[in-house]
């Protein structure tokens, strides 16, 4: 009877911890339409609409060096679940999107499926999010 117990409880814990393995996965995103290669692109991946779209609010984030006229990052071991991304061409590297005086972006940003919102302002959380429950790559064409 010990041996059965025994048995079954290893069973269940290599079963749970297949299980919480098989609940994350990797997220590619590609980005491309860079005009300049030159400066940071900022990827935020949001998990949840309550910071979105601020830099340091983001579930995961990433500063990468812009060198090409399309860049590819790779979010690793990212639970399955719902996600927005929010990206900016930081192309003077100064750690923030530039704007103008009426606060419209002068730097290049874009959103996950590709949505904008109206007069320089973010979509909200629901337009740009997107279902991530396997291996994924999403397109986003900075403009």
């Amino acid at each position: 009877m010990k041996k059965f117990s025994l048995a079954f409880i290893v069973s269940i814990f290599i079963f749970s911890v297949s299980m919480a393995h098989a609940q994350k996965g990797t997220l590619t995103v590609e980005i491309s339409g860079i005009n300049d290669p030159k400066g940071l692109m900022s990827i935020g991946l949001y998990a949840e609409e309550k910071g979105f779209p601020d830099k340091g609010e983001e579930y995961r984030g990433k500063d990468v060096d812009v060198t090409s006229h399309t860049i590819v990052h790779t979010f690793k071991e990212v639970p399955f679940g719902t996600y927005t991304v929010a990206i900016y061409h930081d192309i003077n590297s100064n750690g923030k999107l530039d704007k103008n005086f009426l606060g419209i972006p002068k730097e290049s940003y874009a959103f996950s499926n590709n949505v904008y919102g109206a007069l320089g302002l973010p979509p909200g959380f629901d337009k740009a999010s997107f279902e991530f429950a396997e291996e994924k790559t999403i397109k986003i064409k900075i403009e």
